[in-house]
This record gives C-alpha cells, structure tokens and sequence, in this order.
C-alpha cells in the first residue's frame, strides 16, 4: 500500500508492549539449577512494542505508542525514553493497579540471552483501552503488533487499523504465545506476518535451518494464515520473504555480535517504516536486515536502533565491498 494519509498524524501505530529490560551479564548462561559469576548489571527500556516503536522513528518514521504502564519509576523512565527517541507517547497509559512490565535477561559473553518477560501493565490493556487510539489507528499507514499483550487487543487494534486502510503487521513473537495460533481470528485483519527461525517453525511445523526451509515455512504459512506475505528471519543469514510475487533471499551480513537484544524489534521495526514511507517489500527487507545487522553491535534495545541514514549507509558501504 502507498502512503497517501494526513500527515500530520502517526504514519506507524504500535500497540504493545513497554517493559523494562533487567540485564545480568556472564560469560556463559546457566544451566538449570546452576548459578554463574555475573560481570555486570544494567537496566535498558524496552519491550517489543516499546523496541519497535522506537526502531520505526529512528528510521524516519512519525510514530505513536499505544502501551500500558505502571505508576512507578520504570514507567516514568519508558515514558520519557520513548520521547526522546521521537515517538509519541500521548497514548502511552498509565495503570494505578498493576506494575510496570519487566524482563529479567540472562547475556552470555556471545550474545546469546535468555529471558522471563513480566508483562504487568502491559496485559491489564483491553480492547476498551483502544478507544483514546481509535482515530490514530484509523489514520496511520501501518499498524505494528506483536504478543506480549492480550490478543483480543491486537485483533480490536487491526480490525479498526486495516478496515480504514492500514496495512496490518504482526510479529508473532515470543513464540510461547503460538498455541492455537492457527485458529486465531486475527488472521484476516493482518497483511505482513513477521516471524523469526523457532516461531515460524512453531506456526508451519517445517524446520526452519536456513534461506531454503524458511522460504518453504513462509510459502506454507501465507497458505495456512491466508495472511499476503510472510517474512522469516535468519539471524545472521538475514531473512527470506514469500509474497503474491514469488520469494526472494536477502543474505545476513557478516558482523561482530555484542548483543542480540532487540535485533528482531529492530527489523520488525524498520520493516513498518520502510512500509509507511512507500519503500516496496523488497527493499524493506533489505533495510530491515542492515537495521538488525548494527543493532547487534550495540548494548540495549531502544540505543541499539540504528538511524534510517546508518542503515542506508551501512547496506550501500557493504554493497560496495567496503
């Protein structure tokens, strides 16, 4: 879909979650029941939703939040990060019963990560909550989704986005919200399915261990899903897409890793600007993969987002052998 909106409101609406990020770092991550020497501690804001919101703005999209938060310190401070990295927090609300989501993360000295999300606020959302949101989801140009809220919100969100002529996004993660995912209503309100490697093989039950199973996983779920187009990301090996067109395979890039959080959000996120300011899929993609690419150079999630002139830039320099 080509923009063609009022600009003077948000051209990407995520509605989701904002939680913080608890990081303990070690060498390696623990066995169960095994306790490892840590090296540091640090607090980052974060939360899919509150990622991707972040990723869409710094990639040169106007974006808004809609999140639920606690009344309490973490809450003040993903307010006040979110603004300033140029997203709209004027529906961003606040819960007086419930606390500000957190996620406890374990990092090992690769990358890798382990992690407990706590919604909190972010589940006490309801699809009345929508209702301040109602003309910013009916105005946008794309609607960003992902699970760590109630799905009955998502679903309220994309029937009232894509019925005024949004073009509805979903990444499906994490993937221990999959159960029943086949069967969820939601489906035909959505137009762009996100998934990396363990969700898409959750959802199409193929195997995903490179470009060839992940584009037979996403050629299976736009099947199954009846969704237009199915991305599924690779980690390192970038990603693949399967839309009306056909498939394409857009390779990694070969990139010294220093934290893996948040690189999916990253993606996800600059897929839906890209989308919002009229790039096609392809490209879109391709910006998606150079967004991740420098997000996992960087510590945190919302810092680790890279400007939409650093991924350009990045994917030209790598295009050009430099």
């Amino acid at each position: 879909m080509m923009p063609d909106r009022r600009r003077d409101v948000a051209q990407v609406v995520v509605v989701g979650s904002a939680h913080m990020d608890l990081i303990a770092n070690a060498p390696r991550l623990p066995s169960p029941g095994e306790s490892v020497l840590g090296s540091d501690f640090a607090m980052y804001p974060g939360g899919k939703g509150g990622n991707q919101a972040v990723a869409a703005a710094q990639q040169g999209a106007s974006t808004a939040i809609v999140a639920r938060v606690g009344d309490d310190a973490f809450g003040n401070q993903l307010r006040e990060s979110l603004a300033g990295k140029q997203v709209d927090v004027s529906l961003l609300q606040v819960d007086d019963a419930e606390a500000t989501g957190v996620s406890p993360v374990l990092m090992g000295s690769d990358g890798e990560y382990a992690s407990i999300v706590v919604p909190g606020a972010s589940l006490a959302l309801t699809p009345a909550h929508l209702e301040p949101a109602h003309e910013a989801l009916r105005s946008c140009d794309v609607l960003m989704l992902q699970l760590e809220i109630g799905m009955a919100v998502s679903a309220a969100a994309a029937f009232l986005a894509r019925s005024a002529g949004a073009t509805v996004v979903i990444n499906v993660a994490p993937a221990a919200a999959l159960s029943h995912a086949s069967r969820w209503e939601i489906w035909r309100h959505v137009d762009l399915v996100i998934a990396n490697r363990d969700e898409a093989e959750a959802l199409s039950g193929v195997v995903v261990d490179g470009a060839a199973s992940g584009i037979r996983a996403a050629k299976g779920l736009r099947t199954s899903l009846g969704v237009a187009t199915v991305i599924v990301t690779l980690g390192a090996a970038g990603a693949v897409l399967a839309d009306v067109s056909g498939e394409i395979d857009d390779p990694g890039y070969d990139v010294e890793v220093l934290d893996t959080i948040g690189a999916g959000d990253a993606f996800a996120g600059s897929v839906a600007a890209a989308l919002a300011r009229g790039v096609g899929l392809r490209e879109a993609v391709r910006l998606g993969n150079a967004a991740a690419a420098l997000a996992v150079g960087r510590r945190g999630a919302f810092d680790a987002c890279p400007t939409l002139a650093e991924a350009e830039l990045f994917a030209a320099d790598v295009r050009r052998g430099i």
